[in-house]
């Protein structure tokens, strides 16, 4: 069944059970935000448009109502934790129109919370309803203050708390009222400010433009219908705030990969399969929540950012991304990964410094390229023949270490008394590292 409404125990905000996932169905909760927390083994997520691979002591949330799958190890074991949203609205009013983003390896542990909300997620698995409920919404709150969608993409910038509510209820306005055509316009109208100023704030606010952000509301609520309903792409396109057909499909596919129609043949069979989960023992589910509050203490592990479409649609503005995840203090095997598509696989640039090999981030994400059927291409910039074949030598045994990772060189010089140079750097990464490196000379 597509819809999984959760059940809520009277006066209760939060429903948790522990279980052996090995594959459920594709499915939404219209009214529950979901927390997934890997006790045991690995997990592939699909969600939406994005996919995450967790492992043991990796934790999630999932939008309410965003279709989703869950695919395990033959070991797993994974809490499920849902919030009722609605029961939280005194936390913050805006709490039901918020778009989560929090996942413990990346911006939970860029802001140094990671041990905090883990020990919240724990505490909802094993404590009693009254100590639950607390945490709950102690948990909510943090999420509320500080994983949204543009404190995901904005980090670096602390919104006033009017620059906040402004932000949300720009928010609100267009996840109510996506559907209709000039939604620029109208929300212009409804706050009494000019079509330039709506879209200045909410890029300076989040920095997503405006036309990304409500794009990323339509297909959202399109794909929802493909998996819901028998409507028509023309019906789909229409109820979704697109001009035509050709304009939702270019859309769609911009966030999708695939094409609405390919999208619904795909996963719509899907959300009639019958779930392959267990419930594990109350028992058992709380030895290894006790086993796991021994990881409370901030891991080591640095950062690793989500490779999402909204970052690759904005990467040439939003590379600073890697760049606070560096100034702050893996790849995941597979359980069930997107299936192989037809087509090119497209070229995504990364510019690599002798720092980015340091610090590691960057190149440690390289494999979550995968995810979109991309691959990186690593630029590098030519300075002197000894010095540029230092850093191909650096890459290659950082590359060393993912031997299955498939990735692009190119050599970027801007002068041409410079080929002489270039062509020796190229020469020698042949003969001593066996690599082909793709001179480019940008002036």
């Amino acid at each position: 069944m597509f819809d999984a409404e959760v059940a809520f125990e009277p006066g209760s905000v939060v429903s948790t059970g522990v279980h052996s996932v090995r594959r459920t169905n594709m499915h939404r909760h219209p009214n529950a935000l979901e927390i997934v927390y890997v006790l045991r083994g690995g997990l592939h997520i699909k969600v939406s448009c994005e996919e995450f691979e967790l492992q043991e002591g990796d934790y999630a949330v999932l939008n309410r109502g965003d279709p989703h799958a869950l695919t395990g190890s033959e070991d797993n074991v994974t809490a499920l934790i849902h919030v009722d949203l609605a029961a939280c609205r005194d936390i913050d009013p805006y709490v039901e129109h918020i778009i989560f983003a929090c996942e413990s390896f990346d911006l939970a542990r860029y802001r140094k919370q990671e041990a905090v909300l883990r020990g919240l997620i724990l505490d909802l698995i094993d404590s009693p309803p009254a100590t639950a409920r607390q945490r709950c919404r102690e948990l909510v709150s943090l999420l509320c203050n500080g994983y949204s969608l543009e404190n995901y993409y904005n980090r670096t910038v602390t919104l006033s708390s009017a620059q906040r509510e402004k932000y949300l209820a720009i928010t609100q306005f267009l996840r109510e009222h996506a559907a209709q055509r000039d939604v620029l316009g109208l929300l212009a109208t409804e706050h009494h400010y000019s079509k330039s100023y709506v879209s200045h704030f909410v890029k300076e606010a989040s920095a997503i433009s405006f036309s990304d952000l409500v794009g990323y509301i339509r297909v959202a609520m399109a794909e929802n219908l493909l998996l819901s309903t028998d409507a028509t792409m023309l019906e789909i396109a229409a109820s979704c705030g697109f001009s035509d057909v050709k304009y939702f499909t270019r859309a769609f596919v911009d966030w999708f990969h695939q094409s609405p129609a390919d999208y619904r043949k795909r996963y719509l069979p899907e959300t009639q399969r019958d779930p392959e989960i267990t419930v594990v023992s109350a028992q058992s589910a709380q030895s290894m929540a006790s086993e796991h509050r021994q990881r409370v203490a901030a891991p080591g592990d640095g950062p690793r950012l989500s490779v999402t479409p909204l970052l690759l649609k904005n990467l040439g503005s939003r590379l600073d991304l890697f760049e606070a995840v560096r100034t702050r203090d893996s790849d995941a095997d597979s359980y069930g990964g997107p299936d192989e598509q037809s087509g090119p696989i497209h070229l995504i640039p990364i510019r690599v410094t002798k720092s980015d090999l340091d610090s590691g981030y960057t190149m440690d994400g390289l494999a979550s390229f995968r995810q979109v059927r991309a691959t990186p291409c690593l630029v590098l910039d030519y300075t002197t023949v000894a010095a540029t074949l230092d850093l191909v030598t650096a890459v290659v045994r950082r590359l060393e270490s993912s031997p299955d990772l498939q990735v692009v060189m190119w050599l970027a010089y801007n002068a041409f008394h410079d080929r002489q140079g270039v062509d020796e750097v190229v020469a020698r990464a042949k003969s001593d590292h066996l690599i082909d490196i793709q001179p480019i000379m940008m002036p």
